[in-house]
């Protein structure tokens, strides 16, 4: 596995490691670990940014609808709800898009290894 192959795999599902692991691990061991550490709320959580990301894409519809008919105050108040949906829309949309070889920028241990299969 390198930076350029792993966009190939499937992602975001803790029965996927489970199945990795289940020569190694049982799956109970496999989903306790997980659920304990945290796994299972942040990729429940990556699943919800994608979701709110979406409802904001409609929101943005909803807006540039409703401003072609509303009065000039209103219009201005759409337009800055509209820019503020828009930014945060696509500051989620960049997390959601990140590289997937990473890791989080606290943790030593995972970003020595990632280096080190990086150069391998």
């Amino acid at each position: 596995m390198n930076p350029n192959n792993i966009w190939q795999e499937r992602q975001n599902k803790p029965t996927l490691v489970a199945r990795d692991l289940a020569a190694y691990v049982d799956a109970d061991t496999v989903y306790t670990v997980l659920l304990r550490r945290g796994v299972f709320k942040w990729l429940a959580a990556r699943r919800k940014l994608i979701r709110v990301k979406d409802v904001w894409r409609e929101r943005i519809t909803a807006s540039l609808e409703e401003q072609r008919t509303a009065d000039p105050a209103r219009k201005q108040w759409l337009r800055g709800y509209r820019a503020a949906l828009e930014e945060c829309r696509a500051e989620v949309r960049t997390i959601c898009h990140g590289p997937r070889w990473d890791c989080p920028d606290f943790d030593r241990d995972a970003q020595r290894w990632l280096a080190q299969q990086e150069e391998s």
